[in-house]
């Protein structure tokens, strides 16, 4: 269905026309004065609910697919969609393309004669792309291997139709690239989502033609053969990458190390080689333009913007970013190089970092140029840049004010709605990143999965959940932490061949179900621990899905397996994707969730909540302080005995609790043991068993 949704908005944008011409109309006042309306704000709203589709796709993606399957379904309506946006007006850099390809196909040196030369009038007179080119003052400032594909692309058909072709099959490589580096270290192919449906994509490539689709390609293809440890063909990737966009400089430090450095000559030749046929005593102009380009233009640069106010010019504000910039990406290699330990032989963070940083103190930032660090959010997932893909819909204001003034610029207000939720996150983000890098999470491998069940009065759940359990060949241990049980639970477990503790303690002392969980984790022996509720049935080799992950993953510290209910209806389907959501794009996932992690750095840093009520929650925030954070969308069987029971109340409750907890934790002013009371007495007045019985009843005396 999300599918069908994402193709119908695919097909209104291709035949969307002009985006200038789709302000949205409307009048009130604010501050005394009259507002009209967005400019160009149809288009922000369909470029938006494309971002929400895109979401949605990640959440609705059919679960247990095989990686062949789910890379072939995943590429083939990628494809749809982008054929669905050919005809959407395509950007006015493609006139550059072309004009400067056919120069090449007509020998004629485009860095040394811009479009207005008159020497090359006569080429001109004839060219129905000409007359549209931006800056004909400028020479070409792109590297001469994306000047040769342009003539090549023009060869075969002199048409903007033709470049927007060849950027989509760049585009379809480069997300195959990335797909095959979600199944090589083992996460996810629908992470991928995120970028093969990002709008950001789909509008900057097959929309309006951008060539950063080639950049992106060749740049994911050097970090697949650096993942399979194919030397000379990652270095030409990674020269070709800097040959199309010289920005892919940045990810070279990145790919190189001890073993790999006497191959580093192919990439320095696949950069030098393309500008050898035009190499004569004039080589300098082949620069000359993209550092004009970033020393005397500036448009919707985050920081710059702000610097350039502060000045009141372009050139001490792009001194200021130039400085800034340099001293982050020097950080950058000696922090984030695959060589430290941290990183273990993994060249993503430090190529994440170089690009966001490039992104930040950029003097000038175009809607696609965000594309370049939308693959690695799959990869290496962060919710700030995932946002600006978002806000950055705020940019085609631009289109609306070009149209009504004639002039390329983007209302301060746009700027700020753009930018703002991004640095939001970021500073959170920035925070967290300070925090780790003072943990030092694990040099082990892990090896082993030990599996800790809190109970309490689950004789009718406890066998089937461990004997789900034990068919998985990864699990060494299964930990039984019974909390005071007057059922048959404990003996059950017991005649199971399985590890059985008895924690009594009073809630408010370390007892109830975090108090149960850390007496199991002081146990436990495993590499990674996993949480598990009695009424959960493991479905699959889980538990060896997730050590593969922490193997091929050393930054994640742990995370989640998402669930599926036992019962059918529209509103358990719904909860369930609330969970996912919440879980995946938060990294707070819940105990009806099965919640791991590492254990040796965990009782290091002696983490673990002893909580009576949102240990879950807590587990899951305190873990973000330590590492990353993967979601598995698994197929485990959960009860939904407490949604069958409470019906919508239920939700509310815990919707309630979940947003009171988050509230008073940041303000430091809470018990959790209050919050364990009025849970269990609200509940006592709509299910009278035993359980909640006693739950209520060690309330009220220790209240006396």
């Amino acid at each position: 269905m999300t599918a069908m949704v994402m193709t119908f908005l695919c097909l209104k944008g291709g035949y969307f026309g002009n985006i200038g011409k789709s302000d949205l109309t409307f009048q009130f006042h604010i501050f005394g004065q009259g507002v009209t309306g967005i400019p160009s704000g149809l288009f922000i709203i369909l470029f938006s609910v494309t971002w929400v589709c895109m979401i949605l796709m990640l959440l609705f993606y059919p679960r247990g697919l095989d990686w062949k399957k789910s890379l072939l379904l995943i590429l083939v309506l990628g494809l749809i969609c982008r054929l669905a946006l050919l005809p959407h007006e395509p950007s006015d850099d493609i006139n550059r393309y072309l004009w400067e390809g056919r120069l090449i196909s007509e020998g004629v040196n485009p860095y040394l004669f811009a479009p207005n030369h008159p020497i090359i009038a006569d080429l001109a007179n004839n060219d129905p792309y000409h007359s549209l080119i931006n800056h004909q003052q400028n020479p070409a400032a792109y590297p001469p291997l994306a000047l040769y594909l342009f003539s090549i692309a023009g060869l075969i058909s002199y048409t903007p139709l033709m470049i927007k072709i060849l950027m989509i099959i760049f585009d379809l490589g480069a997300a195959c690239f990335l797909l095959l580096l979600l199944e090589k270290r083992s996460l996810e192919l629908r992470w991928g989502i995120l970028y093969v449906f990002n709008p950001v994509i789909l509008y900057g490539f097959a929309g309006q033609g951008h060539f950063d689709s080639v950049q992106i390609f060749f740049l994911l293809g050097a970090l697949y053969s650096y993942e399979k440890k194919l030397w000379p063909v990652m270095f030409m990737f990674a020269g070709m990458a800097v040959q199309i966009k010289y920005i892919a400089i940045l990810s070279l430090p990145f790919l190189v190390n001890r073993t790999n450095l006497k191959y580093l000559w192919i990439s320095v030749f696949a950069i030098i080689a393309p500008y050898l046929p035009m190499l004569d005593e004039n080589w300098p102009q082949f620069f000359f333009c993209i550092i004009k380009f970033g020393e005397e233009y500036a448009f919707n640069g985050s920081i710059h913007s702000i610097l350039r106010i502060t000045f009141g010019a372009i050139e001490p504000a792009t001194r200021f970013c130039q400085f800034f910039f340099g001293v982050a990406w020097l950080f950058g290699i000696i922090y984030f190089h695959p060589a430290r330990v941290r990183f273990r032989d993994n060249p993503v963070p430090g190529i994440f970092f170089s690009v966001g940083i490039l992104l930040i103190f950029t003097p000038t930032v175009h809607f696609w140029y965000i594309s370049w660090i939308v693959p690695f959010i799959a990869l290496y997932f962060r919710v700030s840049w995932l946002v600006l893909t978002f806000s950055t819909s705020g940019y085609f204001a631009v289109y609306s004010v070009l149209l009504h003034t004639g002039k390329w610029e983007l209302p301060v207000w746009f700027q700020v709605v753009e930018w703002l939720p991004f640095y939001f996150f970021l500073i959170y983000e920035m925070y967290l990143f300070v925090y780790r890098a003072k943990v030092h999470v694990s040099d082990q491998t892990p090896e082993s999965v030990s599996v800790i069940i809190p109970v309490l009065n689950e004789e009718k759940h406890i066998k089937s959940c461990v004997e789900s359990i034990q068919k998985d060949p990864s699990v060494r241990e299964i930990i039984v932490v019974d909390g005071g049980s007057t059922d048959q639970t404990l003996s059950i477990a017991r005649n199971l061949n399985i590890k059985t503790i008895s924690h009594l303690a009073k809630p408010e002392k370390g007892g109830g179900r975090g108090g149960q969980i850390h007496a199991g984790l002081i146990k436990a022996n495993g590499d990674i621990v996993a949480v598990v509720h009695a009424d959960i049935l493991v479905q699959g080799n889980e538990f060896s899905m997730i050590l593969e992950v922490l193997r091929k993953n050393s930054l994640v510290i742990g995370g989640a397996v998402g669930s599926l209910f036992n019962s059918s209806g529209f509103r358990m389907r719904l909860i369930e994707y609330a969970n996912d959501m919440r879980a995946a794009l938060s990294g707070i996932s819940f105990g009806d969730q099965i919640q791991f992690f590492r254990r040796i750095p965990v009782q290091a840093q002696n983490i673990y909540p002893v909580i009576p009520l949102m240990e879950d929650v807590e587990l899951a925030l305190r873990l973000k302080r330590l590492g990353n954070l993967v979601y598995l969308f698994g197929q485990t069987n959960v009860s939904s005995r407490r949604w069958e029971k409470h019906g919508n109340t239920n939700l509310i409750s815990i919707v309630i609790r979940f947003a009171s907890y988050l509230w008073l934790r940041v303000n430091k002013n809470f018990s959790t043991f209050a919050m364990y009371c009025d849970y269990y007495n609200n509940t006592e007045r709509k299910d009278r068993t035993w359980k909640h019985t006693t739950h209520r009843r060690i309330c009220q005396s220790l209240k006396k």
